[in-house]
């Protein structure tokens, strides 16, 4: 299947498998990153089927949902942080050690 599928309005997205090349012009991944990107389970799911490998669109496009939401918290939490919760220095790097006060 070449992405972007040949499908109507219709289609169920449990029913579009993709292959490794879909997956990556889906993200418009080169071949080599590409297939780094798909090995790295902690990155992309893993595929529904193999031999040979097949995504299902419905887990990606849950995958995809839930990256974006992370994505928007953690901006959130930086441009706009609950001033009752954290401040910015709250989102930086702790120093090592504590300075004495003199």
């Amino acid at each position: 299947m070449h992405w972007p599928p040949d499908a109507s309005v219709d289609t169920d997205p449990r029913h579009v498998f993709l292959d490794a090349h879909d997956v990556m012009a889906r993200y418009g991944w080169g071949k080599t990153k590409g297939y780094q990107n798909l090995k790295d389970r902690s990155l992309v799911p893993p595929p529904v089927m193999t031999h040979p490998d097949r995504w299902r669109l419905d887990q990606l496009l849950a995958w995809e949902e839930k990256r974006m939401e992370l994505a928007e918290a953690a901006l959130k939490a930086l441009v706009a942080p609950d001033r009752e919760q954290a401040t910015i220095t709250d989102l930086l790097p702790q120093p090592k050690r504590r300075h004495r006060s003199a």
